[in-house]
């Protein structure tokens, strides 16, 4: 039987825990597998729960259908879920208690996971690398996760992190009007910047960000894949917070290509200026062709989009035709407690959740949006969407690249200098080396505050990923 607690508000006076130090100290072994096997064979799990802990979020309540699932499948089986607010809190709580939940998907914002991992809280995935698939057990789940967009909580060659929901990020454009138009969608940098005079005289913009959420906007979903398509190891200069990072020749160009776009009157760097969703109207009015967002975009939007509106995803235009795009992913994930004695009920768990295909579509239809997965377009895509489904598209193509930055979040401070300088740099009050000079010094000066805890950013699941687009 299933204990579900919803709690909106709690109120906790606990202790906190300092968690502090970099390199993941050595967990303890995982609890080898106890199952008792019933005697037709089955795995019995009668008299044994699952303890699991959400946060409220965007991920709605998707613990739900799969603790369903495994209640129907393992009969005797109890399953406890808490849904809160205050998630965070209440895994300091129970951590410091010595009973942690097996399994955690709580605010990263208020909760640091790297930090978690340093102190050993977290069990790396491998274990769940061998797990045979519900629908298919001639795969594996190892086989199956797209571990491109699972870099969050990757530290020294382990993952610590199930993406829960990805949301996707990129070009978005309205389909119809390109049709309209006779616009032909751009596959490479410089076919992208020779459709902006074609926009321009049709009296639209090419091209607008928010640059009054610049921290994110533009650096997120417009100047990190911009980066990538340049020189990929430029962006994990960025993320790794090395000396001098912004004089490297690729971020120049990418600084040099934004400061082209504008000076060609490409940007609009008046509506980037406003409220969001005062941004986003401009582009939902058809005055501009392109915006950079995430995939909540319709939703966030919704009564607000033309009757005509088509709104479709583009990758990022490819540096060179054949090279591959880069989008930057985020979303919610979970782990799974180092101190945990469930070790093989936690593996039916993310089995049902990833390979059993009825459980996997309960799962999407409450997140409404996608999954690391493979092929997710293919068995899932019907089920969000048509703009967020598009996205992905794009991803299972091999055509775009999943990446998810970490900077901001590993050093305070950074979102709002990068806010602050390209507001500056579209208004004209600095040009690129006044943004080179002002992102060098925040790097250089956070490098010698030995008050901030040094990140390291593993590029090894990006890199496999390029490479498995180059031997298609």
């Amino acid at each position: 039987m299933k204990k579900r607690i919803f709690v909106l508000a709690l109120c906790l006076c606990l202790a906190l825990a300092i968690f502090a130090g970099c390199a993941p100290k050595e967990t303890t072994a995982a609890p080898t597998d106890g199952t008792t096997t019933a005697a037709n064979g089955e795995k019995d799990f009668s008299g044994r729960s699952l303890d699991v802990l959400f946060m409220v979020g965007g991920q709605g309540q998707m613990a739900d259908p799969i603790l369903a699932t495994l209640e129907d499948v393992y009969p005797g089986l109890e399953t406890n879920v808490t849904y809160d607010h205050n998630a965070a809190d209440i895994l300091r709580s129970r951590i410091l208690a010595g009973n942690p939940p097996d399994i955690f998907d709580v605010n990263g914002g208020m909760y640091s996971y790297y930090d978690a991992i340093s102190e050993g809280v977290m069990m790396p995935l491998d274990f769940l690398y061998d797990v045979p698939c519900v629908d298919d057990p001639s795969k594996t789940l190892g086989d199956i996760l797209n571990f491109s967009m699972m870099t969050y909580g990757y530290v020294d060659g382990k993952h610590y992190c199930m993406s829960d929901s990805v949301y996707t990020s990129g070009l978005w454009y309205d389909a119809n009007m390109f049709q309209e138009k006779g616009y032909e969608l751009p596959e490479t940098w410089d076919e992208f910047v020779a459709l902006g005079e074609k926009a321009k005289a049709d009296d639209k913009y090419l091209l607008c960000y928010s640059t009054k959420y610049g921290g994110e906007y533009f650096y997120n979903y417009f100047f990190n894949p911009l980066l990538c398509s340049i020189d990929l190891e430029a962006f994990g200069k960025l993320q790794r917070l090395e000396e001098d990072a912004y004089s490297d020749p690729a971020v120049i160009e990418a600084l040099n290509r934004v400061q082209d776009l504008i000076d060609k009157g490409y940007t609009d760097v008046v509506s980037g200026t406003l409220e969001i969703t005062e941004t986003q109207m401009e582009f939902c009015n058809g005055n501009i062709l392109f915006y950079p967002c995430g995939s909540w975009l319709e939703a966030e939007m919704a009564g607000n989009w033309p009757d005509e509106f088509d709104l479709k995803y583009m990758p990022f235009p490819a540096n060179e035709k054949g090279d591959p795009a880069y989008l930057a992913v985020a979303g919610v994930i979970s782990s799974v407690s180092a101190k945990t004695q469930n070790v093989d009920i936690v593996k039916e768990y993310y089995r049902y959740m990833l390979s059993h295909k009825e459980t996997t579509e309960k799962v999407v239809q409450t997140t409404l949006n996608g999954l690391a997965i493979a092929d997710f377009s293919t068995n899932f895509g019907s089920l969000l969407s048509s703009s967020v489904a598009s996205s992905w598209e794009a991803v299972d193509s091999g055509k775009a690249i999943g990446l998810r930055e970490l900077a901001r979040a590993f050093y305070p401070g950074l979102a709002d200098q990068i806010t602050n300088n390209v507001s500056a740099l579209n208004a004209g009050d600095i040009d690129v080396d006044g943004y080179v000079d002002a992102l060098n010094k925040f790097y250089n000066d956070t490098r010698a505050d030995d008050s901030v805890l040094k990140r390291d950013y593993d590029m090894t699941a990006i890199m496999e990923a390029v490479a498995a687009y180059k031997a298609q």
